[in-house]
């Protein structure tokens, strides 16, 4: 991920959403009632399914979100169907900008436009669109949108944004941090200055509300311009409660190193802003803070004594960190305990701690097919490490069963301890059937030889049974890949490589180009590497393919010496382009690193992947089978 940019919208965000867009909505119909709704309207959502799979089925949940300049909130409202149609009622919130929404078919698919997302924009009484609805629909191409299946799309949010502001340009206030973030991510030729000339604007503006003089305030202060920054300070103090003066706090603590200085920051600022919302920031800075430093066990208390404001993932970092040592097993255990016991508590009151912008089903699908699941195959694996298999098997079982086999990590947990309990058939059946729907690694396929062996007490007929096993798989993954194909335009450029040359798209025409997004600091990209290394000593003698590593967000000024004594370091064969100005990289819509596209012979891009799972085999095989459909094949 780029260094100022997370996936996740909150700490307790694992994994992405776990379901995901079908694909199958070219033609369906999503339409609202009245056509200019109203802030305070009650309106009809109409809906018309196109896959005749889904025209038949008898229900249909429609998950409304409406937006302004912040997170939206979100609304589930119940489908029923009246003739070809399913219609439902909603009532739109006064304060709202627009209303964004998808439809959940059934468990594993969703209708979100075919990922262009459905947005309604709601309208003044004069039948105007309302100012700030541009603006606010922008930060779903920047944050919110992947709870919708909208890609991140820089560009697009920066046009909406100025058109909003050039039609309404009193909004400008509203829209401050976004904007300002805006032109950081597209970084346009005259960005200081825009950026100059927006801030003096803004900041004449009357009324601006603690974000605005945050905001403001810290740019200034970062450029130096004192007397500006103090006359924003002093419009804060109408105020000495609010987010302005809480922020310059959670700025001082950051700077304090002493760890009883730190808690009297916490315990005072808790006093002072009782009601803050940064008082879990600051409470998870100093849990990770801690983490760093190896002081696990003043961690595990820390967390314990301040629980309200505690995420239980920090547990999970402290037990798995200690799990390392076998002098702290029982201090694994015992966060894994708490940070289990946490997350339950939560489960029990979503109306406390469920994200506004998370649907409480997919909130509850975070927790308890990601989250527990964790707690759970940690503590499995460190009583294994015990000898302890009869009650690490009742564990690894129901974490198995809460993340009902979609993780290798797990499945393969639970396989061994089926395995030290001599239980091969049914160590069999669950590898048999995580092979169903996902790629089997070498670690699965070594788990099911012992299942294989133990059954038939001998190695003959592996090899075929392998194979069989292998192959159901693989196939499944090509079907699942084949409905992800897209057919989008990819942008031309022209960069050099590492020897000065000047490289451009066009120079690969014919081939099946393999683009990879990538920078030296990018933790995710250097661990999908070794799988990219196999990959391209793979392809080498495959002249229709290429792999193309694009440098990107590299921060230092020898930046082309940093990437060759990286190469040479970890004896990459990697073929480097360097986008020093990140000017290509913005036109492709990278939002997060690594970021991988995989273009067909007439330049078309047909795969974009984003980040790396952390499972090495499976990227391999993915990757190849893309170039085999890329390739027609």
């Amino acid at each position: 991920m780029k260094k100022s940019f997370s996936l996740s919208l909150t700490l307790v965000l694992l994994a992405s959403l776990l379901i995901v867009c079908s694909g199958r909505s070219s033609t369906s119909q999503l339409t609202i009632s009245p056509d200019k709704p109203k802030p305070g309207d009650t309106v009809t959502f109409s809906y018309v399914p196109a896959d005749k799979q889904f025209q038949s089925s008898n229900r249909f949940i429609l998950y409304v979100y409406a937006f302004s300049k912040e997170l939206p909130s979100v609304t589930p409202v119940n489908l029923t169907k009246s003739g070809k149609k399913w219609t439902g009622s909603y009532s739109v919130d006064k304060t709202v900008f627009g209303l964004a929404a998808k439809i959940k078919l059934d468990e594993k698919n969703e209708d979100t436009n075919k990922g262009q997302g459905y947005f309604f924009p709601l309208y003044n009484a004069s039948g105007q669109i309302l100012p700030g609805y541009k603006a606010g629909l922008a930060l779903a191409y920047t944050s919110w949108g992947q709870l919708i299946g909208v890609e991140q799309n820089f560009k697009k949010a920066l046009q909406l944004t100025e058109e909003d502001f050039q039609a309404t340009p009193s909004i400008k206030k509203d829209f401050v941090n976004s904007y300002l973030r805006l032109l950081q991510s597209t970084k346009p030729e005259d960005l200081e200055k825009k950026a100059q000339a927006f801030l003096d604007e803004v900041s004449s503006l009357p009324e601006l509300d603690d974000s605005a003089l945050t905001t403001i305030y810290g740019y200034y202060a970062q450029l130096g311009n004192q007397e500006k920054a103090m006359a924003i300070y002093q419009q804060a103090q109408k105020n000495p409660k609010g987010d302005f003066f809480q922020v310059q706090a959670l700025m001082q603590f950051r700077g304090i190193q002493d760890p009883k200085a730190r808690l009297d920051f916490l315990a005072r600022f808790k006093e002072e802003f009782p009601d803050s919302k940064y008082i879990d920031s600051i409470v998870s800075m100093m849990a990770q803070s801690l983490i760093q430093e190896n002081k696990l066990e003043e961690a595990q208390s820390f967390l314990e004594n301040n629980r309200g404001q505690a995420q239980p993932y920090y547990f999970y970092v402290i037990a798995s960190q200690a799990a390392q040592n076998e002098a702290q097993i029982d201090l694994a255990i015992r966060a894994i305990d708490q940070g289990q016991s946490l997350a339950q508590e939560q489960l029990r009151q979503p109306d406390k701690f469920k994200p506004t912008y998370y649907t409480e089903e997919e909130w509850r699908q975070e927790l308890e097919k990601n989250l527990l699941p964790m707690f759970l195959g940690l503590k499995g694996q460190l009583l294994i490490k015990r000898g302890q298999e009869g009650e690490a098997l009742p564990l690894l079982k129901q974490a198995y069963e809460l993340n009902q086999g979609k993780d290798a990590g797990v499945t393969a947990d639970y396989v061994h301890a089926l395995l030290a309990n001599q239980d091969f058939a049914q160590a069999t059946t669950v590898v048999e059937k995580y092979g169903q729907e996902e790629y089997i690694n070498s670690e699965l396929m070594g788990l099911l030889k012992q299942a294989y062996v133990g059954l038939h007490k001998s190695e003959e007929g592996w090899d075929k049974y392998q194979s069989e096993i292998q192959a159901s798989a693989i196939k499944v993954m090509r079907e699942d890949l084949a409905k992800k194909m897209i057919n989008e335009a990819a942008a031309q450029f022209e960069l050099k490589d590492l020897e000065g040359k000047t490289v451009k798209l066009n120079d690969y025409a014919g081939k099946v180009v393999v683009l990879d997004f990538w920078a030296t600091w990018c933790g995710p990209c250097l661990s999908s590497f070794p799988g990219m290394k196999t990959l391209v000593e793979e392809y080498q003698k495959t002249p229709e393919v290429a792999f193309v590593f694009v440098n990107c967000w590299q921060d230092e000024d020898n930046k082309e010496q940093v990437v060759k004594d990286f190469l040479e370091k970890n004896q990459y064969p990697f073929y480097v382009l360097m986008d020093t100005t990140n000017k290509v990289t913005s036109d492709y819509g990278v939002s997060g690193i690594p970021t991988k596209f995989v273009l067909d012979s007439k330049g078309r891009i047909r795969f974009k992947v984003i980040g790396f799972e952390g499972d090495t085999e499976k990227m391999v095989q993915e990757v190849k089978i893309m170039i085999d459909l890329a390739r027609g094949k």
